[in-house]
């Protein structure tokens, strides 16, 4: 029975607060009948007290005509009746009060004109009733407002998770007064937290202004606060910074409204921190010698093949910095290529030229180097999304393989000072087809490389490296969506680890690297230690400012056609040695015979041109031995190799 009464009440107090506004024509009437009141009391009451001078006074219901006459003019004219009560503030008061005069000088005019208005008794029936209606219009919106916020505290208390509001400006003072004055949400704030060491002890609508420091766990822990609302926008502060990590730690949502929509309907943003490679990774971000850098690629002629992908377009932002005479964007995709020609145009004028182009026609190929002479390739361009590669295998040969022939190939000719190809960590010991591709790749360069050593001005260097987090495809931006859109987040094991490391990092090292190269080295890059990507899936949703698997869950989806659980930078029969960057370190690898490698290749190569995908599988097993396939259907062609 008394759960019933509680559940009746619930809902009374829900259809309450959740109602729309009372009618302007209620309140101007309930204003009407207020003032009518008011006048009477005070006639009643001063008759009462000067009984035998009565007389002087005019007849009740002549005043009660009068004002049901003269009320309703002011009141429509100061438009008393036109705020919403629930949200009464002083704008009100001021209304109001200039009413009531109004009203209250009429009656005075009206009593001069009629013979009453010289009477002492009628001058102090006038007073009184100015200072009492007034007090009474007043009285019942203040009653309005506390009753609403009442209801509203009720509700939230009972339902509503208790809040902070970060910060004391005047944003996040707004974002207070909303809950306030339209609680029935899904938060109640209790309180605002700042760093501001002034404000300790202060109260904000009459809510305590708590100090973040140590005792910030007590806070959360005694008030039983669930979510802190920020309003502030990037970049966010050092201290707001340490704040904010201490809430995740403590499992506290961080929420963000949209400022378009704070004051109509409340949006949050679940997703606020940008996550950072110290945060993700757990290491500082790679740093390298830029003066060495400048020294090669000033005033030189720069091609970089890929340049609308992810590595090539960060390529040119860092290279552009370093004032070559030109860069030549190379890219066959349009639309990307446009707009990064466009976001160069529109900071460096003038240094940039876009070309469209597909590096395995050898005649496009052919028309840029004679045109452009370059001095410097960085050799980005190549199909690298696993499953989609492993589906399309003789395409990626096309263009992994055969492309990257042909520019090489030009680069001789044409007598560039250095090619610099960028590869991956999937080259080595490859399960998919993408990593072979590029493994054959980097043994064509390598072969190249060893047969001209000392015969040729051209430098041919390799550079690998491991996933770029927030490079197209990779499992950062796939994450920041899906956490935004609420989950789940898709894992495909709860055991596979990763090599990360950032575009600029990646792209940086690239550089250094063209800088220290010597012909034929694979430069492979001291990446940290291998991340799981299930804990870098728990890492973003907990700087979200959720909780995984409460919040946000994590599915595991089964490994992909082609994925192994781990990445290697070096097969078992590779060793290093180290550069004068700490960070960058030569592979010591197998040679192999160009005659030897130019007729795998070119058998590779026409098999792939006659997109006969069994052969061209078969034959890059044969070109790369250590090449075995992983949850894929090329899985029987593998030979068993000996231990």
């Amino acid at each position: 029975m008394l759960k019933k009464t509680h559940k009746f009440w619930d809902v009374i107090v829900h259809r309450i607060v959740s109602s729309k506004y009372v009618s302007r024509w209620t309140i101007l009437g309930i204003d009407l009948i207020l003032s009518v009141i008011s006048l009477v009391w005070c006639y009643l009451f001063d008759s009462s007290l000067h009984f035998n001078d009565a007389v002087s006074l005019p007849k009740v219901e002549y005043l009660i005509i009068g004002s049901l006459f003269i009320c309703p003019w002011y009141f429509l004219f100061f438009k008393t009746h036109t705020g919403i009560i629930r949200y009464s503030s002083y704008h009100e008061v001021g209304r109001v009060l200039v009413a009531v005069v109004s009203i209250n000088l009429s009656y005075y005019i009206v009593g001069l004109l009629s013979g009453y208005g010289y009477s002492g008794m009628f001058i102090s029936l006038i007073v009184k009733n100015t200072t009492l209606n007034f007090i009474i219009l007043i009285a019942f919106r203040f009653v309005v407002v506390s009753f609403y916020r009442f209801l509203t505290t009720y509700v939230a208390g009972r339902y509503r998770q208790r809040s902070l509001v970060y910060g004391v400006s005047r944003q996040s003072i707004a974002l207070a007064s909303l809950f306030l004055t339209d609680g029935y949400k899904g938060y109640r704030i209790v309180g605002f937290l700042t760093h501001d060491k002034h404000m300790i002890h202060q109260r904000i609508f009459d809510l305590p202004v708590y100090y973040a420091d140590d005792n910030l766990d007590h806070v959360i822990r005694e008030y039983k606060i669930s979510a802190l609302f920020l309003v502030k926008k990037q970049p966010i502060e050092i201290p707001d910074k340490k704040i904010l990590r201490q809430c995740i730690d403590l499992h506290i949502k961080i929420l963000s409204p949209d400022q378009a929509q704070m004051f109509r309907d409340l949006i949050p943003q679940k997703y606020y921190l940008n996550p950072q490679i110290k945060d993700l990774l757990g290491r500082d971000e790679i740093q390298i010698d830029f003066e060495k850098i400048k020294l090669q690629v000033e005033n030189k002629t720069v091609l970089v093949t890929g340049a609308a992908g992810s590595i090539g377009c960060e390529m040119v932002k860092q290279l552009v910095t370093f004032k070559p005479q030109k860069i030549i964007l190379f890219d066959s995709a349009e639309t990307p290529l446009n707009s990064l020609l466009l976001e160069m145009e529109k900071y460096y004028p003038n240094v940039c030229e876009a070309i469209l182009g597909d590096i395995r026609i050898r005649k496009r190929l052919e028309f840029v180097f004679r045109k452009y002479h370059p001095h410097i390739i960085y050799h980005a361009a190549a199909y690298k999304h696993v499953p989609m590669v492993e589906r399309n295998p003789c395409e990626a040969v096309l263009t992994n393989v055969l492309g990257t022939r042909n520019i090489a190939n030009y680069a001789l000719k044409f007598r560039v000072e250095k090619f610099i190809m960028v590869s991956t960590d999937k080259a080595v010991n490859p399960s998919n087809v993408m990593g072979a591709s590029k493994r054959i790749a980097e043994i064509y360069i390598q072969s190249l490389a060893n047969h001209l050593d000392g015969k040729s001005a051209t430098k041919f260097i390799t550079t690998r490296f491991g996933n770029v987090l927030g490079s197209n495809g990779s499992v950062i931006p796939l994450f920041k969506e899906q956490i935004e859109n609420g989950g789940p987040v898709t894992v495909t094991h709860p055991n596979i680890i990763r090599y990360f490391m950032t575009i600029p990092e990646a792209c940086r090292l690239v550089l250094e690297a063209g800088v220290m190269g010597h012909n034929g080295n694979i430069y492979i890059f001291d990446m940290g230690k291998p991340v799981k990507i299930a804990d870098l899936a728990k890492k973003m949703i907990e700087m979200a400012g959720l909780v995984p698997n409460r919040d946000i869950r994590i599915v595991y989806t089964g490994l992909r056609p082609g994925e192994k659980l781990y990445e290697e930078l070096l097969n078992d029969k590779e060793i290093t040695q180290p550069t004068t960057n700490p960070k960058i370190k030569v592979a010591k690898v197998r040679k192999y015979k160009l005659s030897e490698v130019a007729k795998l290749i070119n058998e590779l190569i026409v098999k792939a041109m006659l997109f006969d995908t069994r052969a061209t599988v078969k034959k890059m097993k044969e070109i790369v031995p250590e090449f075995i396939s992983m949850n894929s259907a090329y899985e029987r062609f593998d030979k068993k190799l000996p231990d």
